[in-house]
């Protein structure tokens, strides 16, 4: 007869979402599995842990580095406005030193490449050039005139900024096509006719009179086609666009407006846009006045392209012209530049020859910023107004306005 035995039963562990947990009831030991399985756990736990501290030390060094970007390009944008205000700064006196040349010369106010408005053009504006101009101080003995404590408290300046101000009369205005005078048009079918613009356009099969024809019915205040479209409409050639498009029959706002003309694409606007402007904007009148291209700051590249003979018959003196202008000075009578452009640059044409004129109140501003990484670039149009010489009240004054702005 088999003796019977009795079996104990062994109490569980208390558990924990399936771990064991806890110690054993007195007078029990863990088995080396349920050992095991705790070490499991507590490596598990620790590996968690350090996982979540990894985690937060990199999301705040992420939460850093996107607080001191914010902050860099926020003082980036304020370094650029501080540019503008400098590039404004000059035009306003270099129009006061003109008129004060005037007033005590009697010489008519002219505007150059070499006027104080182009003084800073590329030089880079920051704590490393305030730096080079305090050495200069220190070495020419200008302490006497300067004031060291202002340089000093510049040197703090984080980042730096290059300005870039040119004359904007120095280009043609495609808003003036829409006008009776036929002359502007002219003139855009002189530029796309350059020796090598032209083979461009031909090989592109691009008709001039007919694209220049596009562009001024887009600009005029009438629904007539000009006579070089070769179309019954001036929606004609906008009939296949999604959506529907018609011609504007206003002035252009901007010179990208010239991507909805047709044949105007992104390879044109780069060739011709340099010599393109649409500012200042005409007012909704076929008897507004014409801004004038100022001689003075034209390319050789556009008086080449309008006079085509300066780059043959006259190719020696248009060349010396562009020399003399840096050792003469600029034009500063309507008689000066006739003569020129007779002279030097062989004009034939003495319609195109009169839209030129010695000085600019219009003019556009490039300024291009960076702290510590971080690009701001602010471009603008900003046009100078004279004093009314019929009112004496205002004489002395002088105004400006923001055509254009755009941040970058």
């Amino acid at each position: 007869m088999k003796k019977l035995r009795w079996k104990t039963s062994i109490p569980k562990p208390h558990t924990f979402l399936g771990f064991p947990v806890g110690e054993p009831q007195s007078g029990e030991r863990k088995s080396p599995r349920e050992r095991g399985i705790a070490m499991i756990v507590v490596m598990f736990m620790i590996t968690l842990m350090a996982l979540f501290s990894a985690d937060m030390i990199v999301n705040s060094a992420v939460d850093a580095q996107l607080a001191s970007a914010n902050r860099d390009n926020l003082k980036a944008e304020y370094v650029a406005k501080s540019g503008v205000n400098l590039a404004t700064f000059l035009l306003m006196a270099d129009l006061a030193i003109d008129l004060g040349t005037y007033e005590l010369q009697q010489t008519m106010p002219t505007d150059g490449p070499s006027d104080f408005w182009g003084m800073l053009n590329g030089f880079p504006i920051g704590a490393q050039s305030l730096e080079m101009a305090s050495q200069m101080q220190e070495a020419f003995d200008l302490s006497s005139i300067a004031d060291t404590s202002v340089m000093d408290a510049l040197k703090l300046f984080d980042g730096a900024f290059v300005l870039n101000v040119a004359d904007e009369s120095s280009k043609l205005n495609i808003n003036y096509l829409s006008g009776r005078d036929t002359i502007y048009a002219t003139m855009l079918k002189a530029l796309m006719s350059c020796p090598a613009e032209k083979e461009y356009l031909e090989k592109k099969k691009i008709n001039v009179p007919e694209l220049v024809a596009y562009i001024r019915d887009w600009a005029d205040l009438d629904e007539r086609p000009s006579e070089d479209s070769a179309k019954s409409s001036e929606d004609d050639v906008y009939a296949d666009r999604v959506p529907k498009m018609e011609a504007k029959n206003a002035p252009f706002d901007t010179l990208e407006e010239l991507r909805v003309i047709p044949g105007w694409d992104v390879d044109m606007h780069t060739i011709f846009a340099p010599y393109l402007t649409v500012y200042p904007i005409p007012v909704a009148t076929t008897g507004a006045a014409r801004t004038p291209i100022n001689f003075n700051t034209t390319s050789r590249e556009f008086l080449g392209c309008l006079f085509p003979k300066a780059t043959t018959d006259c190719a020696e003196q248009s060349v010396s012209h562009f020399t003399e202008l840096e050792e003469n000075g600029p034009a500063t009578s309507m008689e000066q530049i006739q003569d020129k452009l007779k002279n030097a640059f062989c004009a034939e044409n003495d319609e195109m020859a009169k839209k030129f004129t010695f000085r600019s109140d219009l003019y556009r501003v490039k300024v291009q910023a960076e702290v510590f990484g971080q690009h701001k670039t602010i471009e603008l149009v900003l046009q100078r107004k004279l004093p009314d010489a019929d009112d004496n009240k205002i004489q002395y004054k002088a105004a400006y306005r923001y055509l254009y702005w755009k941040m970058l």
